[in-house]
């Protein structure tokens, strides 16, 4: 009898124990990051040494965390270049201007997912009431054309031609402009510098005061000329930013249903619910068209894209051909603190459960894991919705969104109709891992991933509507109306 209870005293003391244990691990959690480390004073300066040893660090930093950081450009060529940038450096620059370096030399490696940041530069630039251009303006036939006017007493016509700003003229400043903008083709950089003409000025030249603007109204063919003074970050002309609604549904006539959404992200269950729930709306109208809306589309998680596409996919699909994983300390590390509370790491097959973790569980330090994807199997017919399906996309439809509408237009799930998207077919990604530079403080970030398309383009090639519109037409109009009506 003693010996039983010394068992069970033994046996609650270990249970007690274990609670403890787990108790103990729950509450652990991975300290913040330390924000203040990237804080930037943009008027002070750096010396020609500071600015060298810098770029030396984010080249370094590119070659151990990309998976393919010369993919457009030879190596040998791109150091050349960076070399070039490197003699060229002034003596002292403030952090502003080598910012915009760093902007620049980043942008050379052709990624949308890799950029510098600009937030902590901005916020320093705002607080300290330096101004932005006055004007809205859209780049067109490579014309600077005015699209809306300045928040003050001396608006510009629209359409207004600016043929130079400060002495620079139409052509250097575009081609200034180029050099900031974050997309990979020509013709998505002028889309989105259109998108917010003020915001890449002030990225590419040291203008915070007056602007003297050199102009030609529309069939006047006289020039003019006016000074203007800035305006505060405030005031500003904000490019139009889609809904706030991750998704939402409606019918815009009853054999019409209209899904818009604006991004992956958010809980996956409940948008499954949602898709779930619209395309029983859709059989309960016995509809017959449906129009999926992914203008100003920004990404998320791409499986989010899968679930959606079984409920019209009339074959096996996939989100992706393959992909190529490089796995560095520095992107285990990121992706732990996004995906993998710190309280269940040390229980090392939780990473097989994830998605993504069980792609580089037990991989080597720096190693590149190829990724081929499976076969998703469509609903069954009679449960699937079985009308004709629009897919709109234009120059914002981003990372996951784009990998979507590849798939939709590989597996022939109908009509894209808008513009090209924001993404080559195949395009590195999944910037996890964030970097600050030794020197100016100033932080970046890297793609980790390289996403292969089922169609297996690999050029300068983004997702290519079936039917192209201008984006002065409404594309939804452009639907009913050539497809429905």
């Amino acid at each position: 009898m003693v010996k039983g209870r010394i068992r069970k005293k033994i046996l609650w003391t270990s249970i007690i124990g274990v609670l403890l244990i787990v108790g103990y691990l729950a509450t652990l959690s991975d300290s913040p990051l330390d924000d203040s480390l990237k804080f930037v004073d943009i008027d002070s300066y750096l010396s020609k040494k500071e600015m060298s040893k810098d770029i030396d660090s984010l080249i370094s930093t590119f070659e151990k965390i990309h998976p393919n950081p010369y993919r457009f450009t030879e190596k040998s060529k791109f150091i050349s270049k960076i070399d070039s940038i490197k003699w060229q450096l002034p003596d002292s620059l403030t952090t502003i201007g080598f910012w915009r370096i760093i902007d620049r030399v980043i942008i050379q490696y052709n990624d949308a997912h890799s950029y510098a940041e600009d937030s902590y530069v901005l916020t320093d630039y705002v607080k300290k009431e330096k101004l932005f251009f006055p004007y809205s303006a859209k780049i067109k036939n490579n014309k600077i054309l005015i699209s809306s006017g300045a928040n003050s007493k001396q608006n510009l016509p629209l359409g207004t031609e600016i043929k130079s700003i400060n002495g620079k003229t139409d052509e250097e400043i575009i081609n200034a402009l180029l050099t900031h903008a974050t997309k990979e083709t020509q013709f998505l950089k002028r889309h989105e510098i259109s998108d917010d003409f003020g915001f890449y000025l002030w990225k590419t030249f040291n203008w915070d005061s007056e602007f003297k603007i050199h102009y030609e109204i529309t069939n006047s063919n006289h020039l003019d000329s006016i000074v203007i003074k800035g305006i505060n970050w405030e005031k500003r002309n904000k490019p139009i930013t889609t809904d706030n609604d991750l998704f939402s549904f409606n019918f815009l006539e009853d054999n019409v249903g209209l899904m818009k959404i604006t991004d992956f992200n958010g809980d996956e269950k409940e948008i499954e619910a949602f898709y779930k729930q619209s395309f029983e709306l859709l059989k309960e109208k016995n509809a017959s068209h449906l129009i999926l809306d992914f203008r100003g589309h920004k990404g998320g998680a791409d499986r989010y894209g899968e679930h959606l596409a079984k409920y019209f996919s009339k074959e096996p699909y996939r989100k992706l051909s393959k992909s190529y994983w490089k796995i560095t300390p520095e992107f285990k590390d990121a992706f732990d603190r996004k995906f993998v509370p710190k309280s269940i790491r040390w229980f090392k097959p939780i990473y097989l459960v994830n998605e993504y973790s069980s792609i580089f569980y037990g991989s080597k330090p720096n190693e590149i894991i190829t990724v081929n994807y499976e076969m998703n199997e469509p609903l069954a017919e009679e449960k699937r919705f079985n009308g004709d399906v629009y897919l709109i996309t234009d120059h914002n439809t981003f990372s996951a969104g784009s990998i979507f509408a590849e798939m939709f237009k590989y597996y022939k799930m109908g009509k894209i109709i808008g513009q090209p998207t924001g993404n080559l077919c195949s395009f590195n990604g999944f910037a996890l891992a964030h970097f600050t530079l030794p020197n100016s403080k100033l932080s970046f970030q890297v793609s980790s991933v390289y996403n292969i398309a089922n169609n297996r383009e690999e050029s300068l090639k983004s997702v290519e509507p079936d039917y192209y519109i201008d984006l002065t037409n409404d594309p939804v109009k452009y639907i009913l109306k050539n497809f429905i009506q």
